[in-house]
């Protein structure tokens, strides 16, 4: 009864909180190493950014095929001459 308790006491106060000083550790490395990839990729991205003054043409009409209107010369307003 006195090694069961014993055990207990040490699975307490010593493997426990090694356990836990070696999950933060390991937490801790790995939020580290995720942030230096974001700054990494961010940087990247950075880079590839257009630079000022550049323009980039996503679509291009298809060329018209058909005949070209005439010029217009402006709209016909039809009227009529009252004569007094």
């Amino acid at each position: 009864m006195l090694k069961l308790l014993a055990l207990g006491l040490v699975l307490y106060y010593v493997v426990i909180p090694l356990l836990r000083f070696l999950m933060k550790g390991y937490v801790i490395t790995q939020v580290h190493k995720k942030m230096s990839e974001q700054d990494i990729r961010s940087k990247q991205n950075a880079t590839r950014a257009r630079k000022e003054g550049s323009i980039d043409v996503d679509f291009v009409p298809p060329a018209a095929k058909s005949k070209p209107k005439p010029a217009d010369d402006g709209d016909y307003v039809p009227y009529e001459e009252i004569k007094d």
